[in-house]
């Protein structure tokens, strides 16, 4: 298919998903989704393996790039769902395993454990900057992917931890023990970041002031029954929205929703389905407006377009 007629239907595609239901599920884009399901990059400064799983379009690109970081104890193999949905609209979607995945670091602490380390703090960007520093290099490991990652325009979004995740590499600083001034993980390669059930201040070193040079487009997605770890208010997760510079900044409230909403897979409707099918749509206007420069994705999220979809059980706000 030309360039221009595949343009043309993947923005067809992409009106159609946001503006109506295909029986309970949003259609998925216009391009056969294929995966690379293990692939091993070794990164010799911190001597470490980092496992990933690709998923990405099979057409011509070059495509931009998500990069999704998994909550505590999972894996590259969760929020598959997400990836493929995504790919089908033409992204590639890497996704990592992190140094605390079960099944894939040999991880046996538990989540408190996991979320409360600052070496993970520390290593969870890294392992993002890294894959950014190894674009190239996937392209000599996985010759399928030659030609197909935009390096000039880089997502970056996660669940839970990997929100956390995502937002330090989106320039939220943190205080970590023993240090007086905060630090910085920010990488300036990225366009934008995606927050699904992210922390607020008071934890794993946020502080009132770490979300000062939050300057990129951010999209928060949250419920609200999505209840902090150590007992916080669902509305404690919003704060990265309330506590950084206005501009691009877009907040989500899914009522009745819950932590693990984001990470569902198609089930029978029942509201967690329900949430996990508006992250789709808002998440994937979110994409299209910021790495993909579509107007009629920025009007979708400027408008609230996700409210009629909703039957008005989310609330919005945008700055």
């Amino acid at each position: 298919m030309a360039a221009g007629l595949r343009t043309s239907a993947v923005c067809a595609s992409l009106l159609l998903s946001l503006t109506a239901w295909s029986q309970s599920t949003p259609s998925a884009g216009p391009y056969r989704v294929l995966t690379i399901d293990q692939l091993v990059l070794h990164d010799e400064a911190r001597n470490k393996p980092l496992p990933l799983k690709i998923y990405y379009p099979d057409g011509k690109g070059p495509f931009p790039v998500i990069i999704f970081s998994h909550g505590a104890l999972a894996s590259k193999d969760s929020y598959s769902e997400l990836g493929k949905y995504w790919a089908s609209f033409g992204y590639v979607s890497i996704h990592p395993s992190h140094d605390d995945s079960v099944a894939d670091a040999g991880f046996h602490g538990t989540l408190i454990q996991a979320i409360s380390n600052p070496a993970a703090w520390q290593n969870r960007p890294r392992d993002i900057s890294f894959i950014i520093d190894s674009l190239s290099r996937l392209e000599r490991l996985a010759p399928e992917l030659y030609g197909k990652l935009d390096r000039r325009h880089i997502g970056v979004g996660g669940h839970s931890f990997g929100a956390y995740t995502s937002e330090l590499i989106g320039g939220v600083t943190i205080k970590l023990p023993g240090q007086a001034r905060p630090e910085s993980f920010a990488d300036k390669r990225v366009s934008a970041i995606l927050l699904l059930s992210p922390q607020g201040e008071g934890r794993m070193g946020l502080t009132a002031q770490s979300w000062d040079h939050l300057r990129l487009p951010m999209l928060l997605m949250y419920g609200s029954r999505d209840f902090g770890a150590w007992g916080e208010p669902a509305a404690w997760r919003s704060e990265p929205y309330s506590k950084s510079p206005p501009g691009h900044k877009y907040k989500v409230e899914v009522v009745g929703g819950t932590h693990m909403g984001f990470a569902a897979s198609s089930r029978t409707e029942t509201v967690l389905d329900r949430q996990f099918q508006y992250a789709k749509l808002e998440t994937l206007a979110f994409w299209n407006a910021y790495l993909k420069h579509s107007p009629e994705a920025a009007a979708y999220l400027s408008s609230n377009g996700l409210r009629a979809f909703s039957l008005d059980t989310a609330n919005f706000a945008s700055k």
